[in-house]
């Protein structure tokens, strides 16, 4: 049997695709190269890859901010060899792909406006912050809303709005690649002054 690959490395990611190059590891030829790989968050089975020809490839249809393991091993016309020492990493992030859950929003005074939500289920990295947009008039473009930028916390205040109206709001989380899609729209009515 052939024996196993060496100096496997990860040469690329992105937030979706990892490239991998390897020696062959061995003095006599190889027919063929099998990539094993898994995600490292689950007891999950390895995902084969077969019938690489070279010893460079790029596995794609990953995870975003999720970490893999790989490993390879080389076939000849006996079978397959044992695998290689296992290389890990983790794909990079992405923006959001879905939003902030469990939007609410209550008056604490006639101007003064608590909003509160959970994390996205899919936040594809790091979540650096959320965004509140706010308007009163539901009818202009989300461009047009007035903005409230917040850190990674699940509330945040808002001040110095009109009494007695009916805002409408949407939360969006953030990570450093970009925004994720704003919540449904909340209405909320601002007290009497």
């Amino acid at each position: 049997l052939p024996k196993p690959p060496t100096s496997l490395i990860v040469t690329e990611t992105t937030a979706t695709s990892v490239t991998l190059t390897w020696d062959s590891g061995n003095p006599e030829p190889v027919s063929y190269y099998i990539i094993q790989y898994r995600a490292k968050t689950s007891d999950a089975n390895f995902q084969e890859v077969d019938g690489v020809a070279t010893t460079r490839y790029s596995i794609g249809g990953l995870s975003p901010y999720s970490e893999y393991e790989f490993r390879v091993m080389a076939v000849n016309n006996i079978g397959r060899g044992p695998p290689s020492d296992p290389v890990e990493t983790r794909t990079g992030e992405q923006a959001p792909s879905s939003p902030p859950l469990h939007v609410q929003a209550r008056m604490l005074s006639a101007s003064t406006m608590l909003v509160q939500w959970e994390p996205p289920e899919e936040p594809n990295g790091q979540i650096r912050g959320y965004r509140i947009y706010y308007t009163s008039d539901l009818d202009a473009p989300l461009s047009a809303w007035q903005k409230h930028n917040t850190d990674d916390s699940r509330l945040t205040t808002i001040s110095s709005l009109t009494p007695d109206i009916t805002y409408s709001l949407r939360v969006l989380g953030f990570t450093s690649v970009g925004d994720g899609p704003p919540s449904d729209v909340l209405q909320v009515k601002t007290q009497q002054g």
